[in-house]
């Protein structure tokens, strides 16, 4: 599935990808606050990376975060975490996928 969004780019051995031309114009980056009491968007994201930002915040503050992701993300969505964070100790309706890789359950 990784190829029908990506293309591999081979850089000494390491697996990285870059985003394929056609899907690239289909992305929006955006900076906000990720305090604010809701996020500016109308739609839900399919995906959400937020990769080793939780750990700087305590866990009241990563489950106020996770319960807005939650609600962020469009039904069957991801959101990925860095490896050095965990759900541990948060409350949440993601469904685990494998290390780093939660998914939206469909209600």
């Amino acid at each position: 599935m990784a190829s029908k969004f990506f293309d591999r780019v081979v850089d000494d051995g390491d697996r990285l990808y870059k985003v394929r031309p056609e899907i690239k114009s289909l992305i929006q980056f955006k900076r906000f606050n990720l305090m604010t009491p809701t996020f500016p968007f109308r739609r839900g994201f399919d995906f959400i990376f937020c990769r080793n930002v939780m750990i700087y915040f305590d866990k009241p503050t990563q489950q106020t975060l996770i319960n807005k992701y939650y609600g962020a993300l469009s039904e069957g969505g991801y959101l990925m975490i860095g490896h050095s964070e965990s759900l541990t100790g948060v409350q949440h309706r993601f469904k685990y996928m494998q290390p780093t890789i939660y998914r939206k359950s469909h209600s």
